[in-house]
């Protein structure tokens, strides 16, 4: 008897044991959370001037990274790139870029410097395109002189990561050659992290990424046609994108970093997120596409965080009152952000 009632405690026991074995491997799993390197924002350029209220308004927030962004005009007809024109606001020239990185520094933040391209025609830098060999060469020869002009600035600046092109997709796919030497005498210059920032549907094609630090992606993964996405189901819709990107990840061993990533507080805010003709606001469905990518994205030791898109330094956010745009100021969308920035 005593010898039963021992084996079936000790059977109990184990049982007992596995469980406990169990449950923890699931809480475990579960509660994990990588350590965000980038709790990032990229900044909208100020006109005149970055004021300290800025950077206060972003510590308030555990915001501990920046992106910083000089842009510069292509003019397709002419196949040529133009920068630190006057007329641009003073952000987004070398004067206001010098200014707001050693600002960022004086807030003990890190800073990208992320090169934008605006188009005429309004078109989408991803099918900028040219009919001759030598408007390409005429175009390359000056987007180098832009990149290397600012990459020599993150240099000199102590710039942490630079990010030398953005959703530039048709050129690098069919001019890989020019973006391995361009990445050369980058690296000549500058010495910090290197990244670029790839679309969200083709940086998988990108043939360069062992040669960077970072995996950059900006992130604007279709994910529902809710109106108001529910989390867990925003949550089950990224796992196709996640797929995606944990077999470059694990093909490269580079860990992947948001460039950008963001969305409007407007109804169906996950289904397009780069588009902007959805017209309802809509709060919930903003913060609610929030909330679902930190849950999934933190569970994966890969992810290095990311710059939300976008902070207004000025005041256009609060005029009109109660507009639709993709900065989180003053929307439910920001206690969520500010949540996860912890």
């Amino acid at each position: 008897m005593k010898k039963t009632f021992f084996i079936l405690a000790a059977f109990l026991l184990i049982v007992a044991s596995g469980f406990s074995f169990y449950h923890s491997s699931m809480v475990d799993s579960t509660s994990f959370k990588t350590k965000l390197e980038y709790k990032g924002m990229n900044l909208v350029a100020p006109i005149k001037e970055l004021k300290n209220t800025t950077f206060d308004e972003l510590k308030a927030h555990h915001i501990n990274s920046i992106s910083l962004i000089p842009y510069a005009f292509v003019d397709v007809e002419n196949a040529s790139v133009h920068y630190n024109n006057k007329r641009q606001w003073w952000g987004e020239r070398t004067e206001g870029i010098i200014a707001s990185n050693q600002l960022a520094h004086e807030y003990k933040m890190t800073v990208m410097l992320k090169p934008h391209l605006w188009v005429n025609h309004n078109f989408y830098t991803g099918n900028l395109d040219f009919a001759t060999d030598s408007e390409w060469k005429k175009w390359e020869a000056d987007y180098e002189k832009y990149i290397l002009d600012f990459a020599q600035l993150a240099q000199q600046e102590k710039i942490e990561l630079f990010c030398f092109g953005t959703e530039l997709g048709n050129s690098v796919a069919k001019r890989p050659e020019y973006w391995s030497q361009l990445i050369q005498k980058i690296k000549k210059i500058y010495t910090g992290k290197l990244t670029y920032a790839a679309n969200w549907d083709d940086f998988d094609k990108v043939p360069f990424w062992n040669e960077l630090d970072y995996i950059g992606i900006d992130a604007y993964f279709p994910l529902s046609d809710a109106t108001t996405p529910a989390v867990a189901d925003l949550n089950e819709a990224w796992q196709q994108h996640i797929l995606k990107m944990e077999k470059l990840q694990a093909k490269t061993n580079k860990k992947i970093l948001f460039t950008e990533f963001g969305y409007r507080n407007s109804d169906q805010a996950a289904k397009e997120p780069w588009k902007e003709n959805q017209s309802g606001i809509n709060n919930l469905a903003q913060a609610n596409a929030y909330e679902s990518l930190f849950q999934t994205l933190t569970q994966k030791n890969w992810f290095a965080g990311g710059f939300a898109w976008k902070w207004y330094a000025d005041a256009y956010h609060k005029e009109p009152k109660n507009s639709i745009d993709y900065t989180p100021q003053e929307k439910p969308a920001l206690e969520t952000i500010k949540k996860w920035y912890q």
